[in-house]
């Protein structure tokens, strides 16, 4: 029983202390430095207004069906319209964070 004990303790320790690693080494991890093109901006830029409208529509589809308030649709839209612009304002090199999204919480309330 000690020895079926000290293996599990021992596995938990190094799979905990691989998540850790890992994490960090994302964190460290520089992203190269990429200059876009002002034509390549200018494709990008086509494509997000596309998809920008493409996910409208869907909400808005949403809304008609019901399935969203206009209150929940109008916050969805405004974060689409803030985060168009700050792809933009970032020259349409990605973003990456890790934070939880609003939506994520309101997803685990209804659990």
């Amino acid at each position: 029983m000690k020895r079926m004990t000290g293996f599990v303790l021992l596995l938990s320790f190094f799979l905990l202390g691989g998540i850790q690693a890992n994490a960090e080494m994302e964190k460290n991890e520089e992203r190269p430095k990429v200059e876009l093109t002002d034509q390549q901006k200018q494709e990008l830029d086509k494509l997000y207004l596309e998809l920008l409208e493409t996910k409208k529509a869907i909400i808005n589809k949403y809304v008609e069906y019901g399935v969203l308030s206009k209150e929940k649709a109008d916050k969805k839209l405004n974060w689409l319209e803030e985060h168009y612009q700050k792809i933009k304002e970032h020259g349409y090199i990605p973003m990456h964070h890790y934070k939880k999204h609003r939506d994520d919480e309101d997803q685990n309330d209804n659990d």
